[in-house]
């Protein structure tokens, strides 16, 4: 699975073009040095050396890793990953009517000194690190998703995934942390409903229709069961640790907010391209 995922990701790079005189390798072999070493849990010096490539994969120059390193932080090796996520997602079709937000802690030890990492809210207590908040689908495909510290709250980011994702969704599901009504006149924006347990199980004195309606939906045998769904999410962010080359955690090279996000989307970018690769044996 781990080759056919590969072989999928190389057909994704970017053409051989050098950019202009300035860059003595081209975008896609950068990008196919920094996923390499993404793929394989590896830090970017790794992918760097021959000996740790399988013979036909490997590129006939290898950069060296402080040229990996600058390089991954441009504007155009950030396009580039961009369009190969836009890609592969498009590959799933259209955007289901039901889409899930929630957001996964990405700790870091409390030692570390990555000022970029601050403290905030995980599953087991006040950690230190940063959060991936994501949009999911009901095929388990990130619609849309942002690295930031664990410190800035879900429902201050939520508002920001929901204008930027693609397709007509219809209705958007979180738990109690979205209960807020900028995250509900956001999904309006988008012709959609929102759908979160208000806090205390009450909306109080201040009337707001959205959050009335979506007590009375989540009150009903439909809203419950729409509430049973939501923990698909979940289990995505499960199924991405589940993988032999998914998301186990940062190691200890992944430092600092650009590093984190390129990370994280080498991680989703090989998530999505193992769903499809499982679609494709079904098909077979």
């Amino acid at each position: 699975m781990e080759d056919a995922v590969w072989r999928m990701v190389l057909g994704m790079l970017p053409p051989e073009k050098l950019r202009d005189g300035r860059y003595r390798y081209s975008d896609r072999c950068i990008l196919k040095v920094a996923l390499w070493a993404i793929l394989n849990d590896r830090p970017f010096s790794w992918a760097c050396v021959a000996a740790n490539w399988r013979g036909r994969w490997c590129p006939a120059h290898l950069p060296d890793q402080s040229t990996l390193s600058r390089r991954s932080r441009r504007d155009h090796f950030q396009a580039a990953m961009i369009d190969m996520l836009d890609h592969v997602q498009q590959c799933f079709g259209k955007v289901r009517r039901e889409v899930y937000i929630d957001g996964r802690a990405l700790v870091v030890g409390g030692a570390s000194k990555d000022p970029d990492a601050h403290r905030g809210r995980a599953a087991s207590g006040f950690e230190k690190g940063y959060k991936l908040h994501g949009l999911t689908d009901e095929n388990g495909v990130f619609i849309a998703f942002s690295i930031r510290s664990l410190n800035e709250n879900e429902a201050r980011i939520a508002p920001e995934l929901v204008a930027r994702a693609p397709g007509q969704f219809r209705r958007v599901v979180g738990d109690g942390e979205y209960d807020t009504m900028r995250i509900h006149q956001a999904v309006q924006a988008r012709f959609a409903r929102h759908y979160a347990p208000p806090r205390n199980g009450r909306v109080g004195r201040r009337q707001q229709p959205p959050r009335v309606h979506a007590l009375r939906v989540l009150s009903t045998p439909t809203g419950q069961a729409l509430m049973k769904r939501r923990v698909s999410i979940e289990r995505v962010f499960g199924r991405m640790s589940n993988i032999g080359f998914g998301f186990k955690g940062l190691p200890p090279w992944v430092r600092r907010l650009w590093r984190v996000e390129t990370w994280m989307q080498g991680k989703i970018l090989f998530y999505h391209c193992y769903l499809l690769a499982l679609q494709q044996q079904k098909c077979a």
